[in-house]
């Protein structure tokens, strides 16, 4: 008799590569990771088995914001709220909300988007291991927590590769770093100066917003901005300084709490600042929103290629950090290839010829301002997560919509 496949929302990070390497569940995997990129990992799973080196220098991956995983470990057996397709449906979102339960902690990392670049580095022959946080709280917070770990490490000093969030949290550790722990930061794709990405989540018109809102069957977008969104320091701390000005704002029911706005201040004065250990690797030509400015009571937003498509390349660069540009979106920065090349070389000699140290020129072609009042009606219609198209489901975090959530389901619809 077959065994019936597994949950893959109930699986630890290593029994995932543990069933890469094996080729079980390959069905269940293949859809979970997309078919192209199973095989790759599969490959890559079982590469690394081999060329795990356990003298490797350890090297610390930090994800993005949304991208670890957090779960209620108060409950057995332990409760997955973000992300897990049952509990979105059934309106678990809410309980993200601050001050929130003590018992909602991450419990690992969104593979799709990190999984590539740990085995990639395993390869090369480092030691890398996840770092998983709680993406909702406050930047110099995490970062004591990252440095505890990375000093309960054997290791003297330790490398760190930081995709989005991740290079921030990784900044606030350097502050508190008082012995020097760690040698060398690689930031992918960093919001050092912020991002517009968090103003539209909590404007509820950010596309990831609005597509886990349709699959939400209880709240609208609008009302986990209000409700959840709204009280996360994490997502403040990531916004463009001039928007920590409460009167930047518009008046209205997503009016952002002042004391977090205030907080989110002082949060990013307490970041290090850049020094000869510092590298980062940004993302050029894709659309962004490098601006916003209030109009008619609403925010209008400027977007063209100067950026990532969700750091603007002006907002993510570190002064004193050397940098290198490559013409990528943000979220697959830390799977092209020729980015990962040129990780392995920074993190071993501090610099790279794979990738250009001059940025291109900024196309100011095609430069257009977007009402979020325009935003505001896209995929304002509930949809199921049994109806999605496996590409969907994996694209749940892009900030795209796909056409299962721009549809009308008038058996759904809610007002």
């Amino acid at each position: 008799m077959t065994a019936p496949s597994p949950d893959i929302s109930d699986l630890h990070d290593e029994q995932i590569v543990a069933l890469l390497r094996t080729g079980a569940h390959a069905v269940l995997l293949g859809a979970y990771f997309g078919d192209v990129a199973y095989r790759e990992l599969s490959h890559l799973a079982r590469l690394a088995a081999i060329r795990r080196d356990e003298r490797g220098q350890r090297v610390f991956i930090l994800p993005g914001i949304m991208g670890s995983r957090l779960a209620d470990v108060g409950t057995t057996p332990v409760g997955l709220v973000w992300l897990h397709p049952g509990a979105v449906g059934a309106g678990s979102l809410s309980s993200l909300a601050l001050p929130g339960s003590p018992s909602l902690r991450a419990v690992g990392i969104m593979l799709p988007g990190y999984l590539k670049l740990k085995l990639s580095l395993e390869i090369a022959g480092f030691r890398p291991v996840f770092h998983p946080f709680d993406w909702r709280r406050d930047l110099v917070e995490l970062g004591r927590e990252f440095l505890q770990a990375v000093e309960q490490c054997a290791d003297r000093k330790v490398l760190v590769v930081a995709h989005s969030m991740g290079g921030l949290v990784a900044r606030a550790a350097m502050a508190q770093d008082s012995h020097d722990r760690i040698e060398r930061l690689v930031q992918l794709g960093a919001p050092n100066h912020g991002s517009y990405a968090p103003l539209l989540a909590l404007r509820a018109v950010y596309p990831t917003v609005r597509k886990i809102a349709a699959l939400d069957q209880h709240h609208t977008a609008e009302e986990l901005a209000r409700d959840v969104f709204r009280t996360l320091p994490g997502l403040y701390e990531l916004l463009p300084e001039p928007l920590f000005d409460p009167a930047s704002w518009p008046r209205d029911a997503l009016v952002p709490q002042p004391s977090l706005l205030a907080r989110s201040r002082q949060s990013r004065s307490h970041l290090a600042d850049a020094d000869e250990r510092c590298l980062l690797i940004a993302g050029t030509s894709q659309e962004t929103v490098v601006a916003a400015d209030v109009h008619d009571e609403e925010f209008a937003f400027t977007v063209r290629r100067d950026g990532d498509g969700t750091v603007p390349l002006p907002l993510a660069r570190w002064r004193g950090a050397r940098t290198w540009f490559v013409a990528e979106n943000h979220g697959a920065l830390t799977q092209n290839n020729t980015v990962l090349a040129a990780v392995d070389e920074l993190l071993r000699q501090g610099d790279t010829r794979r990738l250009p140290d001059r940025a291109p020129k900024a196309d100011q072609s095609g430069e257009r301002r977007v009402l979020e009042s325009e935003l505001r009606r896209q995929a304002v219609h509930k949809v199921r997560w049994d109806e999605l198209s496996l590409d969907s489901r994996r694209r749940i975090l892009d900030p795209v919509l796909t056409p299962e959530f721009l549809g009308v389901n008038k058996t759904t619809d809610v007002t």
